[in-house]
């Protein structure tokens, strides 16, 4: 008998952000209860409840970012803001029964392939065990976040802030305010930190190409549209269609990557009247190496008379501000760091030993890889969602989740129809799948700056090279000669 401490389970789900989510609903809906979602924050939605900082929003239109089977005819804007997402993943939990299977507040710091048992054995960082036939890594690549690698950042003596831990109580009106970062989450919480601050510095490393935002508010039109099945369908449909289309902006020559450029060039042109400003403002780097910014706010709020744009490197953190590198000193009262996450380390924190008792982190060594961001070779029973190269610059993480999750449970439905104990991927089949990754991604316009989609040796380990429907079709459906089923013996 199991202590108080320890418990069983049939699936045991990391996370429960959009991806632990749908593996919940899929679980629950294809007739599997005997699972459940540990989440380490006290509430549910992963991104959705550590993004918090002022002005967060989704960065692709809502009608796009609600899964397939569960649209939500209630948005209030086009651009959905991160309350407005996490109230929709609440409801929707509730409304599909995952409520009574979420463990929140407790962290998983260790998992172990027992051989012999063929499951999984978790350790809490409480002292709890878990285990489980099956477990599913659904953190994704925006979890663990980045803090700036400079010299004395510890040493700074007001609130320090970081985007994806944001803290609403920390006085920002009348304060000296510094912004480290210039991409997406930047973009965002500038514009309302300048309303507010007495003075904001942001400190520019690179620009980054900004095109308009096609936001607008929803009305009681909209939405009385969006509650007739055919057309949320149709809306859906519609605005992924056009996202792919921004995707082939990336691609040399294409005419939808001319008209990005001159969308950007005219915003930067309109928006930005100093000269000095608008051409530190120019990206010196191919568009689309990194991800698109999309925002009508941020150059006019690095206009404004109480903010300065410093591109000087950072040279070390002070007690009361920042040194730069010409010697000049920016006294401050609160920094906040939008330095996005830790995406080169994917489980940061999270010791996984699959068989033979190999390191999660070994077998990732040269870059993190998976089988279509899924599996990996000698983990057998363990899933990633939204794993390795499963990261999009253009379009929506859901239309990658789903089809993953349908891959996951065809897996596990093959195993047990078998009257298997365990599947693995089988190592070739990873390789020569991620050999043929990679040589689409050489050359390619990631392989052209440094960023968040690439390891510290270049490899490119965030980034699908196509389009969300070549990768779902590529996973909905496992091929069977790619995994190997076993009894759980090394």
């Amino acid at each position: 008998m199991d202590s108080p401490h320890e418990s069983r389970h049939r699936v045991v789900v990391l996370g429960a952000g959009m991806s632990g989510l749908c593996m919940g609903i899929r679980l629950k809906r294809g007739g599997i209860d005997d699972f459940v979602i540990v989440e380490k924050q006290p509430g549910l939605g992963g991104t959705w409840w550590d993004t918090r900082y002022p002005g967060a929003q989704v960065d692709v239109p809502a009608p796009a970012y609600a899964f397939s089977f569960a649209p939500n005819p209630d948005w209030s804007r086009r651009f959905a803001d991160a309350a407005e997402i996490q109230s929709y993943q609440q409801a929707l939990a509730g409304r599909e029964g995952l409520l009574p299977h979420l463990r929140l507040g407790e962290t998983l710091v260790e998992a172990c392939w027992d051989e012999a048992a063929a499951e999984w054995r978790l350790r809490t960082a409480a002292g709890a065990t878990l285990h489980a036939r099956w477990l599913v890594c659904s953190t994704g690549p925006l979890s663990p976040p980045r803090w700036p690698d400079l010299p004395g950042l510890d040493r700074f003596a007001g609130p320090r802030l970081h985007s994806a831990r944001w803290d609403d109580a920390v006085p920002i009106e009348g304060r000296r305010v510094g912004v480290i970062g210039t991409g997406s989450s930047a973009a965002q919480l500038v514009p309302p930190l300048a309303r507010k601050a007495a003075r904001l510095v942001v400190f520019q490393r690179s620009a980054n190409w900004v095109l308009p935002r096609l936001d607008r508010r929803y009305h009681a039109l909209d939405r009385w549209l969006a509650r007739r099945p055919a057309y949320a369908r149709l809306v859906r449909r519609g605005w992924v269609g056009v996202l792919e289309q921004v995707r082939r902006g990336f691609d040399d020559g294409h005419p939808m990557r001319f008209l990005l450029h001159s969308l950007a060039h005219g915003l930067r042109h309109a928006q930005v009247r100093d000269p000095a400003l608008r051409a530190a403002l120019a990206p010196r780097y191919p568009l689309g190496c990194r991800r698109l910014i999309f925002s009508n706010t941020y150059y006019p709020a690095l206009a404004r008379p109480n903010v300065q744009l410093d591109t000087t490197p950072i040279a070390a953190v002070e007690p009361d501000g920042l040194r730069l590198a010409d010697g000049r000193g920016h006294p401050l009262d609160v920094l906040v760091c939008a330095t996005g996450f830790d995406t080169a380390r994917p489980l940061a924190g999270f010791a996984v030993h699959g068989l033979g008792g190999r390191h999660l982190d070994d077998a990732w060594a040269e870059g993190a890889q998976a089988h279509h961001g899924i599996s990996v070779a000698g983990f057998p029973n363990l899933f990633l969602l939204l794993g390795p190269n499963t990261a999009t610059g253009h379009t929506s993480t859901l239309l990658f989740i789903e089809p993953a999750v349908e891959h996951v449970l065809a897996c596990m439905a093959r195993t047990e129809a078998a009257g298997a104990r365990a599947i693995e991927v089988r190592a070739e089949a990873m390789a020569a799948h991620n050999a043929a990754l990679q040589a689409r991604l050489v050359g390619s316009v990631w392989s052209r700056c440094h960023s968040w989609y690439r390891a510290g040796n270049g490899r490119i380990v965030a980034l699908f090279p196509g389009s969300a429907a070549e990768y779902a079709a590529a996973v909905r459906v496992p091929r069977e000669h790619d995994y190997r089923l076993h009894d759980g013996a090394a």
